[in-house]
Parts: C-alpha cells; sequence; structure tokens
C-alpha cells in the first residue's frame, strides 16, 4: 500500500505542478497581451506626418526622372551630344536605381531607415547640382547615374517605413497612398518641365528639383525619427518599456547586397515579383510610346495637346493605387477571419491584373489601325487602372510576411522590374518596327495574364485548405465528448 500511496501523492504534486505552470503561462500570455505594441508608439498625427513626408519623397523619385525629358532634344544640342547618348540619360539613371536599391535595403535593415535615407538625400542634392552645372553630356550622364542610385532610397524605404508605424490591417491603404504620388510624379514631371524649359532653359528643371529636395530633407530631419522596429523596441527596453515585440524580433546583420536576389527564388514571392515586373514593364512601355505615336500620323499631335492627354492618366493613376489599398485591406481582414491566411492582400490585386492585359491590347490594336485617339486613350486607362490597383495589395503582403528584412525584399523585387524595364525599353522600338504595335502589344498582354495564372492558384489552393482543416477540426470535437463522457 505504502507505494501506492507515494504515487498517488507524486500523481497529486505533478498535476498540481502541471496546474501552477498552466497559470504562470495563461498570467504571462495575459501580461504580453497588455503590453503596448511598436505600433502604439507613434499618436495618429505623427503617422499622418512621416507617412506625408515619405509621400513626397516617393513623389520625387519620379518627377526627378522625367521633368527634363520634354526638353532633351535641347540638352542634346546645347552638350553637343548625340541622340543616343541623349537617350541614354534615362536609362543609366534606371540602371542606377536598379542596382543601388539593393546596397539601400540591406544598410537599412541593419543601421535604420533614418540614417540611411539622410544620407542618400545629400549624396541626391549633390548630384542633381552636378546635372546643373554639367558641361558635357558625360559629365551629365554620370551626375544621373547618382541621381538614380540615391534617389531610388525613396522606392525601397518608403513602403518599409510605412510597414514600421503601421498595423498589418492598415498598411495596403497607406501604402497605396505612396504609390498614388510616386505614379502622379510620373506624369507631372513632363508636364512642368516642358513649359519650364521652354521659358528658361533646361537647366532650371534641375532647380526646381533641388529645391523640393531641400524642402523634404528638412522636413524628415525634424520630423521623421527612427522607425526600424527592432532599434525601437530597444529603445524602449533601454528606458524601462519593454514592448510586445522584444521576444520576437531578431538583431539585424549586416549582409552582402546580392544576397537579398535570394528572396526571388521562394516560392512565396517569386510569383508576385514575376507578376510586378511583367505589369510594371507594360505600363512603362505603354506611356513612352503613348506621346510617339501621338505625334505621328494619322494624329499629328503637338506637345500642348499630349500635355492635356497626361492629365486623366495622372487621375486614373492616383484614383486607382488608392482604390486597390482600401480593398486590399477590408479582404485582408475578410480572409484572415475566414481562411487565416495572409495572402488576402493579393485578392483584389488578382482580381484587378486582369485589367491590365485588356487594356494592352485595346491600345495596341488602335495604334495599329490608327483609329480614333479616344480608343487608345481608353486602353491606357484601363492598362494603367488594373497595374496601379494591383500594387498596393502585393506589398502589403511582403511588408507581413518579410518584416524582419522587408527593405531588402522591396529592393530585389524592385531591381527585377527596374532592370527587365530597362532592357525591354532598350529593343521596344525594334520589335514595334518589325512586327507592329497590335501583335507585339498582345504578346505583352498574353504574358500578364500568364503570369497571373500561378499567384491565383496558390491562393486558391490556400483557401481550400484552410476550409478542409477547419471541418476536420469540427468534426473532432463531437468525438472528444464523447470519450470524455465514455
Amino acid at each position: 500500500m505504502i507505494p501506492m500511496i507515494s504515487s498517488d501523492q507524486e500523481q497529486i504534486q505533478v498535476n498540481s505542478s502541471d496546474s501552477l505552470s498552466d497559470e504562470e503561462s495563461l498570467h504571462d500570455t495575459d501580461s504580453k497581451q497588455d503590453l503596448p505594441t511598436v505600433y502604439d508608439t507613434y499618436t495618429k498625427f505623427k503617422k499622418y506626418t512621416i507617412l506625408l513626408i515619405i509621400i513626397g519623397l516617393g513623389f520625387l523619385s519620379t518627377f526627378d526622372k522625367l521633368i527634363f525629358v520634354p526638353a532633351l532634344p535641347t540638352v542634346i544640342q546645347d552638350l553637343h551630344s548625340t541622340e543616343t547618348l541623349g537617350l541614354l540619360t534615362i536609362t543609366v539613371y534606371m540602371l542606377g536605381s536598379c542596382f543601388c536599391g539593393l546596397i539601400w535595403g540591406v544598410l537599412s535593415d541593419c543601421y535604420g531607415r533614418r540614417s540611411i535615407i539622410l544620407l542618400a538625400l545629400s549624396g541626391f542634392l549633390l548630384s542633381v547640382a552636378g546635372s546643373y552645372f554639367s558641361s558635357n553630356i558625360y559629365i551629365f550622364l554620370v551626375s544621373r547615374v547618382l541621381q538614380g542610385a540615391f534617389i531610388c532610397v525613396a522606392q525601397i524605404l518608403g513602403p518599409a517605413t510605412i510597414a514600421d508605424i503601421y498595423q498589418p490591417n492598415e498598411r495596403a491603404r497607406a501604402i497605396s497612398l505612396f504609390y498614388a504620388f510616386h505614379f502622379v510624379g510620373s506624369l507631372v514631371g513632363p508636364t512642368i518641365g516642358g513649359p519650364l524649359s521652354y521659358h528658361y532653359g533646361w537647366r532650371s528643371t534641375f532647380i526646381v528639383v533641388e529645391i523640393l529636395a531641400i524642402v523634404l530633407f528638412i522636413l524628415y530631419i525634424f520630423f521623421v525619427p527612427e522607425t526600424h522596429q527592432y532599434i525601437v523596441v530597444c529603445k524602449y527596453h533601454e528606458t524601462g518599456t519593454k514592448l510586445l515585440e522584444y521576444d520576437l524580433l531578431v538583431k539585424p546583420t549586416l549582409q552582402n547586397p546580392c544576397l537579398a536576389l535570394t528572396y526571388l527564388k521562394e516560392t512565396t514571392m517569386l510569383p508576385y515579383v514575376i507578376l510586378l515586373a511583367l505589369g510594371y514593364m507594360s505600363m512603362n512601355i505603354a506611356q513612352l510610346f503613348f506621346p510617339i505615336q501621338l505625334s505621328k500620323a494619322p494624329y499629328n499631335y503637338k506637345s500642348d495637346i499630349i500635355g492635356i492627354l497626361y492629365l486623366p492618366l495622372a487621375i486614373v493613376k492616383c484614383s486607382g493605387s488608392i482604390i486597390g489599398g482600401i480593398l486590399s485591406d477590408y479582404a485582408a481582414v475578410r480572409y484572415m477571419e475566414t481562411s487565416r491566411i495572409h495572402e488576402g492582400h493579393v485578392v483584389p490585386a488578382l482580381l484587378f491584373s486582369v485589367l491590365t492585359p485588356i487594356g494592352l491590347i485595346i491600345y495596341g490594336w488602335s495604334f495599329q489601325y490608327g483609329m480614333h485617339i479616344a480608343l487608345p486613350v481608353i486602353g491606357l486607362i484601363i492598362c494603367l487602372f488594373g497595374q496601379t490597383t494591383t500594387r498596393p495589395g502585393i506589398y502589403s503582403f511582403y511588408t507581413i510576411k518579410y518584416q524582419h528584412c522587408l527593405a531588402s525584399v522591396i529592393a530585389a523585387n524592385n531591381f527585377v522590374q527596374l532592370l527587365l524595364t530597362t532592357i525591354m525599353l532598350t529593343f521596344t522600338a525594334i520589335i514595334v518596327e518589325s512586327i507592329g504595335n497590335g501583335l507585339y502589344f498582345t504578346i505583352i498582354a498574353v504574358a500578364n495574364i500568364l503570369t497571373t495564372i500561378v499567384p491565383a492558384i496558390i491562393i486558391l489552393r490556400k483557401i481550400r485548405l484552410s476550409h478542409i482543416s477547419d471541418k476536420i477540426s469540427s468534426q473532432s470535437i463531437p468525438l472528444i465528448s464523447t470519450d470524455d463522457e465514455q
């Protein structure tokens, strides 16, 4: 009997210790839930202020790229250059953005957002001054490379900063505002640059860019703190305040910039990278050939009329990005509640991405047969709306899946987009001359459709598996209760 009694006592002690450990774990869980999060360290006003300045930097990144383009023939003449070298000023700008974005991404993930952005903006101010004082085309080309290399920090760290301060279910709307003004900058730049160059010379465009950059630089210094989540959490911990993310975040380390490209091979990211890259390339090619086609027969439009036609395109890009962000946040909440998957952000993006190939086909064949100007404009509007509504949801999905290395992931994604666009812009004129607008843009449209299929299959499969697991868990509950009763 004695062994049995001792055994019972031990069992009682074990059960009591288990219950105590359960209570302690529940107490720890409750205490952690009571902790403030890193997102609670910013007031609404502070978030809006940071977002406004980040949006301004996103606008500057595309505004600077294209503001002097209407005066490109004058630049070639003044610098005693050739048309080939003149067009190269746009290509090298994109190449600088393409490769240096990888560097800014890994530096920011390791050392924080604030110091890297201020460093890049300082270099950008100097490179803009270099473009203004260029005495020949070669100095101008070097200055343009540096401009693209420095200002691309806005395209990389803009979404990363937004993800640092906004909750996952609020990010798509904030990111959509960033890309709305990012796209508007590409249309406002030429609209302002044309008249400005005509009245005051092409160098005056860089004075406007310099002034805008200085204003944003000063605003950033005074109103934007460090937002890197690991740095913020450690700062609060040192002052005696523990945030909820303290045990979740890992100390970042400096990596080889080329290692950022390894994220592209991940199956959770690669389909969306390809989808965005083809869409971005298609959108830019369509916009580039828009004024070129309108200046030819049967349209023969002058630059002032072409500039007016860009206004509805700007409205469509801005509204499309905002609509895509709102719908992505709504879908994210809905699918997280019903299916518990993070890909809910991407569902509206995939639905709207279908509009891109439809618009490309209308656009290409309308120019092929010289149809009324309304048709190619409608086609381009549909294409731009489809592409701008697609981007906020996918970028929001990136921010959830890769919070710890977000800047590197965005840099790798932008690298593919810019590189593909640069390559295709180089050969598009030759291809169009050989096969025509209609067939060329139809091929691009088919490629866009094919890239939508794979991510759609992935999301549908995850939703189906989630519903199956819910059915299995719901069926297992009666069995457990029956066993207990028995």
